[in-house]
């Protein structure tokens, strides 16, 4: 099966777990927003009213007719398509787990340079992001070493 993946051609953001997945596995896979025309292709099929179940925001994958979104998602998918992830349930809930844990840890990454509106750049909230940063540091960050070591005992 030759997947599509559609997010932003210009950053790496949440997409890049997917593109990674997808190139461990070897999978035959068209970066859509990377073609020409791609990124358009892709909000008009955001915009597609006629979805059963229409992805929110990129990423998304189009897998035959699946239409899967949400990183975390994606990834339990090819997970288990794949051999990505373990065989057994509990592992594979397990490795699920650390993505989840991951997209938070992203989402705060993110926050720091956006601490008060992701819609405000970030020279507009400089001296929040500077105290938002600072508590990152301190305190999520300090739970990366656990994380891993939770990842190596897979």
């Amino acid at each position: 099966m030759r997947y599509e993946l559609y997010y932003w051609g210009s950053i790496q953001g949440r997409g890049e777990f997917v593109r990674l997945a997808l190139e461990e596995a070897g999978a035959g896979y068209v970066d859509v927003a990377r073609t020409e025309g791609g990124e358009d292709r892709m909000l008009a099929l955001l915009d597609e009213e006629r979805l059963a179940c229409p992805p929110f925001a990129p990423p998304f994958l189009k897998a035959g007719k699946r239409l899967i979104g949400q990183t975390a998602n994606i990834l339990l998918f090819l997970g288990e398509r794949h051999d990505l992830a373990p065989k057994s349930e509990a592992g594979r809930l397990w490795t699920h787990q650390l993505q989840l844990t991951l997209a938070d840890l992203v989402v705060e990454a993110h926050d720091t340079h956006h601490p008060i509106a992701s819609g405000l750049y970030y020279e507009d909230q400089r001296r929040e992001a500077k105290q938002r940063a600072a508590d990152f540091i301190a305190n999520s960050i300090a739970e990366i070493p656990g994380l891993l070591r939770a990842c190596v005992r897979m």
